[in-house]
């Protein structure tokens, strides 16, 4: 393509309306960016034995597969692949380790696990040093697109009180409670070895996977089931709910963080052959 067809191909892809005048700044770096991304990344700027076509393709799927990041976060980490042939946000998500990085909801917190990350990186890629800044930006980027509201799940109902707190938490604070409860019982439900032993049943495959002497490892999530319908500390949430950051849009919603762990477990994780989100709900909500 040339370097115009680039540039209305990468508008198209980014939504941008030149004619917003409130944005035109930010639109103005963005596509400046363009202009560096078509030399830089796109044209053929190397010997065709360093930079080949099938170089290019890698470039524009590892593209797709962080197309959700900001245009600025997304330059930076293709330009990285480009140089250096890795996916760096993954490296970079894998040492976020917060159970409650959903929760963020201040550039203090994102600031100071940028400090945290930092010096990890750079022990392991060099090239990194003396971008702290991005970093920062990436992790702040990430946290929003992870808390992105997702298409799929759009249509979940577990109270009219809940679904309200959760899309008003979300609006305000660029928090999806939604999806905080789903990474945790999502975590949760492949660790079996945190369950109280009250909450937890050997699975009917149990026999049969933990005398297995041979092949591959067997998770332990199929060796045991977890008992959902126990009355009290569900999910680990004593431990989990004392330890939360003190937030307003969190704070006395322990029994509501509940509900919603409940209902990504039965909708989501364990399945529900006996109805028991019913029951739970009536009970409960």
């Amino acid at each position: 393509m040339k370097l115009e067809e680039y540039i209305s191909m990468r508008k198209q892809e980014d939504g941008i309306n030149e004619y917003d005048l409130e944005n035109r700044l930010a639109n103005a770096r963005i596509c400046v960016n363009y202009i560096f991304e078509y030399f830089n990344n796109y044209l053929e700027t190397k010997p065709a034995d360093e930079k080949t076509i099938m170089h290019n393709q890698k470039i524009e799927k590892y593209r797709n597969i962080i197309i959700n990041y900001d245009s600025e976060i997304r330059d930076w980490l293709l330009s990285i692949y480009s140089s250096h042939g890795i996916y760096l946000h993954k490296h970079l998500i894998n040492l976020i380790k917060d159970n409650y990085f959903l929760l963020y909801d201040s550039d203090a917190e994102f600031r100071a696990l940028s400090y945290e990350i930092y010096p990890k990186v750079i022990s392991k890629f060099k090239f990194i040093e003396g971008r702290s800044e991005m970093i920062f930006l990436f992790i702040k980027d990430t946290h929003r697109v992870k808390n992105m509201l997702d298409t799929a799940y759009l249509d979940f109902y577990i109270s009219d009180s809940i679904n309200e707190w959760i899309q008003d938490t979300y609006k305000k604070h660029g928090v999806n409670i939604y999806n905080f409860c789903f990474q945790w019982v999502y975590n949760f439900y492949d660790s079996p070895d945190i369950w109280p032993n009250g909450h937890k049943k050997k699975s009917k495959y149990y026999n049969e996977y933990k005398n297995r002497t041979s092949g591959r490892r067997i998770s332990n999530s199929l060796l045991w089931d977890y008992d959902y319908k126990q009355k009290s500390n569900l999910f680990g949430l004593d431990v989990l709910y004392r330890n939360m950051p003190k937030k307003k849009f969190i704070t006395g919603k322990k029994q509501e963080i509940e509900a919603v762990m409940m209902y990504c477990w039965l909708h989501s994780i364990n399945g529900d052959e006996d109805d028991y989100w019913e029951l739970y709900a009536n009970n409960i909500l």
